[in-house]
């Protein structure tokens, strides 16, 4: 079978070590990806408010419409004062049947967002720098401070005192994972590591580029 020919104007770039589209490519890929990843941050307190009203994605399988439906006990839940039990209240879900559901304690939700934000769980955080031992030090101030909170606001927050060591559990090993993307700085490290590959590669794909243009090569 005979080898395909190179053209002689192509013949030239043989030598050179151009920079290809994919090149380019991989170095975008790698950005995009550390941005999406800051993006999730941001999204996890809407996810939790979700969890934390016991609501999952109901989708009608004659109209395609998606509904949020409550499917478990919200972990925060409005108590009659009278009877010192949950409150529930009758809904019509979307499917047309009635159905008893519980009253979430929104105020307590919101009140604990406003504290995982502030505490970590935000676009900030992950891209600071962070010694391992004091990211440990925050972790552990966290954890009892978490726990003191929850304790003191367990009835009016309307908590299941059986599942609170659950509660907690799930809440820090959060925090803890969001704020381990600051020790030593490694995620502005790589933000900063893509931003050079990209400015590197653009920045070389010109020059040689712009060689190979030139009338005195």
């Amino acid at each position: 079978m005979q080898q395909a020919q190179i053209p002689k104007e192509m013949q030239s770039l043989k030598s050179l070590n151009y920079t290809t589209p994919s090149q380019i490519g991989e170095a975008i890929q790698g950005m995009a990806s550390i941005t999406k990843v800051l993006l999730e941050v941001s999204k996890y307190l809407t996810t939790l408010k979700r969890e934390f009203r016991g609501e999952a994605i109901y989708q009608d399988e004659e109209n395609g419409q998606t509904f949020w439906i409550q499917v478990s006990k919200p972990i925060f839940v409005k108590i009659d004062p009278q009877t010192k039990e949950p409150l529930k209240e009758k809904v019509k879900m979307p499917w047309g049947e009635e159905k008893m559901i519980y009253v979430p304690n929104d105020d307590a939700i919101e009140e604990l967002l406003s504290i995982l934000k502030f505490s970590g769980v935000n676009q900030i955080s992950p891209i600071g720098f962070n010694t391992e031992n004091n990211y440990l030090d925050d972790l552990k101030e966290f954890e009892c401070k978490l726990a003191s909170i929850l304790c003191l606001k367990q009835k009016s927050w309307g908590l299941d005192k059986e599942l609170l060591p659950m509660y907690q559990f799930k809440i820090k090993t959060l925090i803890q994972d969001v704020r381990s993307m600051s020790i030593k700085g490694n995620t502005l490290k790589a933000i900063i590591t893509s931003v050079q590959r990209i400015e590197k590669t653009v920045e070389g794909d010109y020059k040689k580029k712009k060689e190979m243009d030139s009338p005195y090569k």
